[in-house]
């Protein structure tokens, strides 16, 4: 999805006197200040209120409009909405509404609304010859530019018929089956929301995106019950009752970064019940030809400093401890922490700007009713996290530079339990806990079998679910291996019929455990170290000889 951070509008916010904000601010900002000024204090009715009132407006122009007398005469509710927010696609939209009408539920059975964010290119067009063939394709086109997805969203939330509501950006594409698939599963569920496999599609490769959320066919559970649920939290694969969000007002807020998470936070505080399915529905466009996608050109540090509107959002809901954990952690270590253990920070000559919202992160826990770091699930951020809060800044610093500088990391084990040991550490950081570890030993071949046998050892041994060889570029590219685990030692075999089935690539064979968590098997081949002025490397040969390389 494009969108350009548009020119602020002066326009009248009718619901904020009751807020106590000016009514002449830029809208766009306004909102963003609301969420971290005011407590986030802001009402969802208010995004409600603001699209409603575009709609009602001459700041759009309606082709087929769902809610004209004449739809609501003939009484065409469809069966699913699709919303998709366009700003200059006209590179990617053709495909997109072609995914949409080529769907084998039916076109008939669907309602597309496509809100167009004041382009400037020639995709309002094609969108409305689009619309003028079909008239369950609904073309808003805004006079003015909003900035950010939240709007036009939010305008077709509003003008949604649909029994179920799904959204669809303007530069990605549907499988073609997969609103049928999402749909019959409610149905079949009545369940509140459901959500599928998402394929990120790269020039030279694809890969699932939140592979725990689509791993296997589970009906009608708590979301609370699905590990890293609140990890996914972006509008592809997903589909859920129109009802749920005009009940309980839930809408976009208008922000260039971070909507979606706080739109689907509220989805996941007000469902009952989820399905999740391991079917592909999905594909998100992260091709050479989309360089100007929002995830792409958005600033890593604007990303963050949108996290603490999230965070503060959250916490003036007073949810339980169980729900607000949830959503929080994830935002505390996937979001904020883990933004250190990148390229990006380790390489930056502004580490300060990073350590500034890490400060301004850790300032919103001091009056959680619980240790946020107690539901980390890595143990090296919470090592890291540890660190700086004793004030050991420059350490803290250098454990994320020594973890993506160190090609030779030496791994520990101590009562069967991995452990990273840093160097550079003396206390009781020396060694930091890896949840898994495996290190391949031996391999050979025997009666036209692979058989390669290897060291694992964590806490997740008796949670191993299969060994699979995966293609590094093709998610559907892929075979299970037979495998036996005594103890601290495993065996994998494949044998190589099964290999025939697999098409030309490199591949990587994994460890899952968890159902949806993947390790590597580990094969040292080399270990290179600066001794004074001089390179020493160890390392296997063409001929698999242990050799040695000194270089000056």
């Amino acid at each position: 999805m494009k969108f350009t951070k548009g020119r602020p509008k002066t326009v009248i916010l009718h619901i904020s006197t009751s807020l106590g904000i000016p009514t002449n601010i830029p809208r766009f900002a306004s909102r963003t200040t609301i969420l971290s000024n005011r407590r986030a204090s802001i009402l969802d009715t208010s995004f409600k209120q603001h699209a409603k009132e575009y709609i009602d407006s001459d700041r759009v122009y309606i082709i087929n409009n769902p809610n004209s007398f004449r739809n609501k005469f003939l009484k065409r509710n469809k069966k699913v909405t699709i919303v998709t927010a366009s700003y200059n696609s006209e590179n990617f939209i053709k495909q997109t509404m072609d995914s949409v009408i080529n769907q084998t539920i039916g076109m008939h059975n669907i309602e597309h609304i496509i809100v167009d964010d004041c382009s400037t290119d020639n995709s309002p067009e094609i969108i409305k010859e689009y619309a003028l063939q079909y008239n369950n394709i609904c073309f808003v086109s805004l006079k003015e530019n909003s900035g950010s997805p939240g709007l036009p969203r939010n305008i077709g939330i509003e003008l949604a018929t649909g029994k179920y509501i799904t959204f669809l950006d303007a530069d990605d594409w549907l499988a073609p089956d997969g609103i049928e698939a999402l749909y019959n599963i409610l149905e079949e569920t009545n369940d509140d929301y459901v959500v599928g496999k998402t394929i990120k599609v790269e020039t030279k490769e694809q890969s699932i995106v939140g592979e725990f959320a689509s791993i296997m066919e589970r009906r009608s559970i708590s979301p609370f019950d699905v590990p890293h649920f609140f990890h996914h939290m972006g509008p592809p694969s997903k589909m859920m009752k129109l009802s749920l969000l005009k009940e309980h007002d839930i809408r976009f807020p208008e922000m260039k970064f971070a909507e979606d998470k706080l739109f689907f936070c509220d989805v996941f505080f007000h469902v009952n019940r989820v399905s999740t399915t391991t079917k592909p529905i999905y594909y998100v466009n992260r091709t050479d030809d989309n360089p100007s996608s929002l995830t792409r050109v958005t600033n890593v540090l604007d990303k963050r400093r949108s996290d603490l509107n999230v965070i503060n959002y959250i916490k003036v809901k007073k949810l339980s401890i169980e729900k607000e954990k949830a959503a929080l952690t994830r935002i505390y270590e996937t979001d904020i922490v883990k933004t250190f253990d990148s390229w990006l920070f380790v390489k930056s000559e502004s580490k300060e700007d990073f350590i500034e919202i890490l400060e301004q992160a850790i300032e919103t826990t001091k009056n959680l009713r619980y240790d946020f770091r107690k539901g980390f699930k890595t143990p090296f951020y919470r090592a890291a996290i540890d660190l700086f809060l004793e004030g050991r800044k420059d350490d803290f610093i250098k454990l994320f530079e020594w973890s993506k500088r160190d090609k030779n990391k030496k791994y520990v084990i101590q009562d069967s339990f991995p452990y990273y040991e840093v160097p550079f550490l003396e206390d009781k950081y020396r060694f930091i806990r890896i949840p898994m570890l495996a290190k391949a030993l031996d391999s050979y071949v025997v009666n036209n079998r692979y058989v390669q046998t290897f060291e694992i050892y964590g806490d997740y041994i008796d949670n191993i679910n299969t060994v699979l060889i995966r293609d590094r570029k093709r998610f559907d590219n892929e075979v299970h291996c037979d495998f036996h685990i005594s103890g601290n030692f495993g065996q994998l075999q494949v044998n190589y019929k099964d290999l025939d089935k697999l098409k030309n690539s490199l591949f990587t064979v994994f460890i899952r455990y968890n159902d949806y968590q993947l390790i590597n098997i580990k094969r040292i081949l080399k270990t290179q170290v600066t001794h004074g002025k001089r390179n020493v490397e160890f390392y296997t040969s063409l001929a698999n000889n242990l050799s040695l390389s000194i270089k000056s």
